[in-house]
Parts: C-alpha cells; structure tokens; sequence
C-alpha cells in the first residue's frame, strides 16, 4: 500500500500552495470587504492550469485524475474559500458531467474555452424546494420541434454572475434529464444574487428561466439518465469539497499553534497548557482521519468505482471534523478571534461552516451511507 505522492504531485501541491500563501491570502481583506475576486487572482489561478485540471489534454487541459485534484483543493483549502469554490464548481461539477457524458460537438464547442478559462461553467441542480431531495425537482424541460423550452428557478447556484453556461436538471416526460444551457439563451435570467457570511466572491444566485429555449442537441447524455449524472459529478465534488476543508482544517492549526505559541496565560505559552496542548492533538487526529478518507475516495474514483459511500464518508468526516477543528481553533484565539478581519482564523471559521450544508448536508451524507450499507455496499474491496 503507497502513500506517497510522485515528484510531479509535490512540484504541484507545492505551486498550488505558494500561490495560495502569496497571492490569495495576501489579498483575503479585500475579498471580505469588496465582494469580489481581484481580476490578478483569476489570471494567476488560469496561469497555473487551474482552470483547465479536469479537461482532457486533448482539449487543452491537464487531464488531471481526482487524486491530483484533491491535492490541489486541499492546498486551496489553506486561501479564500471564495476562489476554491470558483474553481472548484468550474472545474468540477460544472465540468465533469460535460467530460464524461456530453457528446463529442458540446465537449468540442465547451472544453477549450472552459479550459483556457474563456468560458465559466456552472451547475444548476438546487432549488428553492429541491436541494438534496433531487427527485423534488419542479423546474421541467418540454421539447417543441428541435428546441427545449426550459421553466422554473435554481437557487444557490455558484458562480452564476459569471457563468457563460449552466448544466441545467430539469423534469422531462422520461424523468430527470440534463442540459447545457448557455447563459445568454432567451428566456433565462440571473436573479437574486446572495450575500453570503463566508465564501466572500464566489457570489451565489437565482437562475431563473421562464420559457427558456435551448437547441435540441443542448440534451447532456441520455433523456432522464439526469440524475445519476449527476450522482456521479457529486461523488467527485464530495470528494475534492472534503479535500478542501481538510485544508482549511490544517492551515487553522497552524495559526492555533502559531498563537498559542506566543500568547502566555498564568506564566506559560497557550500551548504548555495540557488542556490545550490534548485539544490540538485531538485536532490532528481529525484532520488525520479525514485526510486519509478523501484520498482515499480519490483513489477509488481513478479506478472507475462510483465510491458513492466512501464520497459521503469523506465528505461527513471532514465536513464535520474539520469545522471541529476551526471552530477550537476559534478558541484559542479567544477574544481576538471574534474581531472581523483581524485575525484570519474567523475568516476560516465563516468559510467552513457551509461545508455541513452544502454539496448535501452532514445529514444527507449520512441518509446515503445508510442506504448503501442496506444495498449490502458494507465494506469497500482493496
């Protein structure tokens, strides 16, 4: 069993994070106060191949696996969740469903552009009844002569103000089916964008579409084969979302040890006292456990299993641990923690706390693992 990463895995991990620590987190003040990722931010993320890691190479893209993907979003973990979250809906569920189900004309009209990041992808599937509960959907797609005509409203869709499509779930007569629908299509619109505690410049909003056409061929895959596309694209993004709070879990503890370092109480640094120094122990082993559950997801995702369990696992671990871990870190900072854009774990511990909800929520996770364990899905194979 080999857990070791290969040289070009760290030469990678390695860029991802000092782009992190000396471009984005140079600059998070000004994403909490404007709202807004500074244009250099996007550029530098696109001169990496950020944009690009989850498009084959024949497209213009890295091609990377889940496991190289993971070791980026756990490195962009340790910055602005509002950039994660940008790449990560791009490059990921916004992405993924189009490399591996669309047709050979979307994936040559879509992928390049997507790539060289000309072109923003996004995806629709959350509405305001209908987050997790998929088989709630109300939106419908009805197909008159050669176009859809798309009706209803998607809610906390991510990178919607800057989206040039959107991979749409929408009813139709077969059941729940897929489509691309580009941004400027007749009929759709952007609606209430949301201001948000954390995640500051990823901006989250309604995409509304009242008699929205699309083309006939704007149909991602099979009719009413939706949603287990879109199970699939989940998997992946439980996957790579848990490999960024494991991140976020590692980059607050070293700032709690950091403090704690230097900070003295009754004559000793935070972290001699034993009440303390058990605490980010219990922390490390967390951060550990959920480590090794996402990559290992990863993994299983390469070798073409659906790690529909071990997604959730991944993503009930450190969603949940990890937000454990900031939010004790929260507490060794004491009263300096609580003051706004002083100190960056407060930021760290607004930006996580959405990972329990969103992407299905902890107890989402657990509706899905218990269901798979029923269907006999016990013990993952090595």
């Amino acid at each position: 069993m080999d857990f070791s990463i290969d040289e070009e895995g760290r030469l990678l991990q390695q860029a991802v994070r000092d782009f992190v620590e000396e471009s984005a987190n140079a600059v998070w003040r000004d994403i909490e106060e404007t709202n807004e990722l500074p244009e250099s931010l996007v550029e530098g993320a696109k001169e990496l191949g950020l944009l690009s890691m989850s498009i084959p190479e024949q497209y213009g893209g890295l091609g990377f696996p889940v496991t190289k993907k993971a070791l980026v979003h756990e490195m962009l973990g340790r910055g602005p969740w509002g950039l994660g979250t940008f790449i990560s809906v791009h490059t990921g569920i916004g992405c993924v469903g189009i490399v591996r189900f669309g047709s050979d004309a979307q994936k040559d009209k879509y992928l390049p552009k997507m790539a060289a990041g000309e072109w923003i992808g996004s995806f629709a599937l959350t509405e305001p009844d209908a987050g997790s509960d998929a088989g709630a959907l109300k939106t419908t797609a009805t197909l008159k002569g050669d176009q859809w005509v798309l009706n209803g409203t998607k809610t906390f869709i991510t990178n919607a103000p800057k989206a040039h499509h959107f991979m749409v779930f929408a009813k139709t007569e077969q059941g729940i089916s897929a489509f691309l629908v580009d941004a400027d299509s007749p009929g759709l619109r952007i609606g209430q964008v949301f201001k948000t505690i954390g995640h500051r410049g990823s901006r989250p909003a309604e995409v509304v579409m009242e008699d929205c056409l699309v083309p006939k061929d704007a149909l991602i895959g099979e009719e009413g084969k939706g949603f287990d596309y879109a199970k699939r694209c989940l998997a992946e993004g439980r996957t790579t979302l848990s490999a960024r709070c494991v991140g976020t879990a590692q980059k607050a503890m070293e700032l709690a040890l950091e403090y704690g370092a230097e900070r003295k109480t009754f004559g000793l640094p935070l972290t001699e006292h034993q009440a303390l120094a058990f605490r980010l122990a219990q922390m490390s082993a967390r951060t550990e456990a959920a480590r090794l559950c996402v990559y290992r997801s990863a993994w299983l995702l390469d070798q073409g299993q659906p790690a529909i369990r071990e997604s959730s696992t991944a993503k009930l671990l450190a969603g949940e641990g990890c937000w454990q871990t900031v939010d004790e870190c929260m507490q060794i900072f004491g009263g300096n923690g609580y003051i706004s854009g002083e100190y960056m774990i407060e930021r760290l511990w607004r930006d996580l706390r959405v990972a329990r909800v969103y992407d299905g929520s902890s107890e989402v996770q657990q509706i899905v693992i218990a269901h798979q364990l029923r269907k006999g899905n016990v013990q993952t194979p090595w």
